[in-house]
């Protein structure tokens, strides 16, 4: 291999690393899906809370979880079509 090649070579592969740093998950997914499982149980039980003032515990318990549910649901919308847009 001459200089040339080489050198392009090693240009390609630090043009591909910086992609990666720039692309690639800032946090793995399992620290991704502990932070939503808190943020969720989290807000869901606020939302509980906070109904109770002017509903029954049993449906303010249903709000939560609705709400709760639905921080997942948009989750994981926005993860598959994250995936459905960078498919290779």
């Amino acid at each position: 291999m001459g200089k040339k090649a080489r050198k392009k070579a090693e240009t390609q592969d630090e043009e591909f690393d910086i992609q990666k740093e720039l692309y690639g998950a800032w946090i793995s997914m399992r620290t991704g899906l502990i932070v939503m499982a808190l943020v969720s149980i989290g807000l869901g039980a606020w939302t509980a809370y906070q109904i109770s003032y002017t509903r029954s515990i049993v449906e303010s318990i249903l709000w939560g979880l609705l709400f709760a549910g639905s921080i997942w649901l948009v989750f994981f919308g926005f993860m598959w079509f994250n995936r459905f847009l960078r498919r290779r």
